[in-house]
């Protein structure tokens, strides 16, 4: 393969990348070469690099989850599926700490969430602890999604701030050429009378309105009964609905518009007259969050430059309820991104790109973000103006060069700077080679800088949370026996930064698919809660830059066609190190060892069946206190089910979810796995 050829297949992978935007009547517009190119790709992927690849070319750690594996058991949220991935832990409850994914035992904040490559905002700030408010992965229909690209690593180069531990792009579906769309319903009931049912809707629905303009519209409608056990999870009712309008201006330019409407309510326990007067907002966070995203696009081609730009919003609004100090919380995010990207020759052929952001944030939330109005200074004695609806911005210009060395061999230098308001420029460097000595062979790795800045909360000197128990620990050694602290923001932090390095080799031929990649990271700067004071007869503790953090570990996959009809794959993650290197602790919520497996079994053209195990090792999930910390033992999972498809225009499936009924105990705050669980559900496609 020739340095041009992979020019010829970025160029196509460019294309079918930007389908989604097509409608019918441009579809014409490829060529049979193009088409030759695209047919060679295996599975494109746009996430990883600034422009689309094979994932056997992409620069980084990367894994897809296809429509296949959406369609294969009802998925309540997608960190159930996310939670099967090497390198990838959490999404094992329903609610708490461990509904969250975090990649490489790095707390899920480090993990940025994306829509067809936009962010998605976040909702953490607008509950009473943002530990307890749901990760932002559910917010569209997964009758919508396409595919999930998942990046494990930094990613800051490309993404900027929160990427520091990986990415999760969700791709939407694509405008369909002629109308057509899918249904989904499935019931989820526990084997147990304490646990919630669930049910869960969706639909998607495509096609053209004219030769140059299409329409894609999707939504969600599911509810999650409360459970009446002790620890149980608080009950939810989700609704969902997107759409997006795509008009071809052009042979190669076209406009998008998007538009997501989606509303999480939590569901009051049947006997919560009998419960702590906050277990609904402290489990769930909120008693009504709503998210809306609105948004335009245009992509051009101008000989051979290609160009990219995306304007949108996401706004967030909590409803708690007239009698919460948490209703009427909301913020806003506006984003402008621009990129463009061309094919270069300079002594060897090359892809490059260069692309620019900027981007606003404000916030409001009475109950903890500039809620302590006679805060007196520690330094300068004064008592300080409360700062109750902070704002900020940030810009970025990056730059990533794709240069093809050999015709298997290439090298993928990058390079981004963050401008965050209060902080100092921030330089995100990454170098990334992808070898391939042999066709079946692919040998990867690099080095990248990462880096989070401290949000508009954590830089709040005048905005605190309450807290009775961990929030506290750091008081103990300077008198405090007990009660309520109050944990404030610092505006003199600095942002987190990372060193990142990884390095794997992977064989992929016939069916048969083997990797084993290792990694590490150095983390500084990490935002802790340390002894502020005892002001006025009340304790405070403050967010400091005092820790740093070491993770490494091992992520091994494989592939094996036991028959044409039968086939294994699995992965193992090996954390050989996740520590706090200033406490000496472990980093909470990261096992020493995962594992997956999956055997799936097409019976016949009509049938086909899976059985997965799922092992997650033993975790710390609190450092309480005590000097006693506490774990959650290792359990193993499995699951089974079977898909029928009736026709071509209905499928029907049924499982069992953990059917050895051997869940992970926590407690209220992380959250319990569910029990063993029957579902039965169907897809109509039309």
């Amino acid at each position: 393969m020739t340095p041009s050829f992979k020019l010829t297949r970025l160029a196509s992978a460019l294309l079918l990348a930007s389908a989604a935007t097509s409608i019918h009547a441009a579809q014409a517009d490829t060529n049979e070469g193009d088409a030759r190119a695209v047919g060679a790709l295996d599975t494109v992927f746009v996430t990883a690099s600034s422009v689309a690849t094979d994932v056997r070319d992409a620069p980084a750690s990367v894994n897809v989850i296809t429509r296949e594996e959406l369609d294969k058991k009802p998925v309540s949220s997608i960190a159930e599926v996310l939670g099967t991935l090497p390198g990838v832990t959490g999404g094992y409850s329903a609610t708490g700490a461990g509904s969250k994914v975090a990649f490489r035992g790095m707390p899920d904040k480090y993990t940025l969430i994306l829509i067809d490559g936009k962010r998605v905002g976040s909702s953490s700030l607008l509950g009473h602890r943002s530990d307890t408010i749901p990760q932002d992965l559910n917010w569209l229909s997964t009758e919508s999604i396409e595919r999930i690209e998942v990046v494990r690593g930094a990613m800051s180069t490309l993404y900027g701030s929160e990427a520091m531990g990986g990415v999760i792009n969700i791709i939407t579906r694509k405008i369909a050429p002629v109308w057509g769309g899918s249904l989904t319903t499935s019931l989820k009931k526990p084997d147990s009378g304490s646990s919630g049912d669930t049910f869960q809707n969706g639909f998607s629905i495509s096609g053209p309105l004219t030769d140059k303009l299409g329409l894609r519209l999707g939504g969600s409608y599911n509810k999650r009964d409360s459970d009446t056990a002790v620890n149980g999870s608080t009950g939810s009712k989700d609704r969902s609905v997107n759409a997006r309008l795509a008009w071809q201006l052009a042979a190669d330019h076209s406009l998008t518009f998007d538009a997501l409407s989606s509303q999480e309510r939590a569901l009051p326990f049947p006997d919560e007259a009998n419960r702590p007067a906050d277990a609904t907002s402290e489990l769930f966070g909120s008693l009504k969050m709503t998210h809306q995203s609105f948004g335009l696009g245009y992509e051009g081609k101008f000989g051979e430059a290609r160009t990219k730009l995306d304007l949108y919003v996401n706004t967030y609004k909590n409803e708690a309820g007239a009698d919460s100090p948490l209703d009427g919380a909301k913020s806003k995010e506006s984003v402008a991104d621009f990129k463009v990207d061309l094919p270069v020759t300079l002594g060897v052929d090359q892809w490059l790109t260069a692309g620019i952001q900027y981007k606003r944030e404000e916030v409001s939330n009475p109950s903890n973000i500039g809620n302590i109005a006679s805060f007196i200074s520690p330094d300068s004695g004064q008592v300080l103006a409360a700062e109750k609806d902070p704002e900020g911005w940030a810009w970025s210009a990056f730059l990533e060069d794709q240069i093809f060395l050999r015709d298997n061999l290439t090298l993928t230098l990058g390079a981004r700077g963050d401008k965050t308001d209060g902080y100092d420029f921030q330089v995100s460097p990454r170098a990334y080679m992808v070898y391939h000595p042999a066709d079946a062979w692919t040998i990867r790795g690099g080095v990248s800088k990462g880096f989070r800045a401290p949000n508009l909360k954590e830089r709040s000197l005048t905005s605190g949370t309450t807290s009775m128990g961990m929030g506290c620990t750091s008081l103990r050694p300077f008198g405090y026996t007990g009660g309520t602290c109050f944990m404030v923001g610092n505006p003199d932090l600095e942002p987190e930064v990372s060193t990142n390095y990884e390095l794997g080799v992977a064989y992929d031929q016939a069916g048969y698919q083997a990797s084993v990649t290792y990694f590490q990271s150095s983390i500084k700067n990490m935002i802790q809660n340390g002894f502020l004071g005892n002001i006025n007869g009340v304790w405070y503790t403050q967010q400091y830059n005092i820790e740093k953090g070491e993770t490494a570990g091992l992520e091994g996959s494989f592939g094996v066609p036991l028959s044409r009809d039968l086939q294994l794959t699995g992965n193992t993650t090996y954390m050989i190190e996740s520590k706090n290197k200033t406490t000496g602790e472990r980093l909470n919520m990261v096992p020493e060892w995962t594992a997956n497996a999956t055997l799936n079994w097409k019976a016949t053209e009509k049938l086909s069946t899976y059985v997965s195990a799922q092992y997650l090792g033993k975790q710390l999930y609190r450092a309480p206190d005590t000097a006693q910390n506490s774990f959650a033992e290792a359990n193993t999972t499995f699951d089974v089910g079977v898909n029928y498809a009736a026709n071509k225009n209905l499928t029907l499936r049924a499982g069992i979810l953990n059917f050895t009924n051997n869940a992970v105990k926590t407690d209220d705050d992380y959250g319990d796995g569910d029990p063993r669980t029957f579902y039965v559900g169907l897809t109509a496609r039309f």
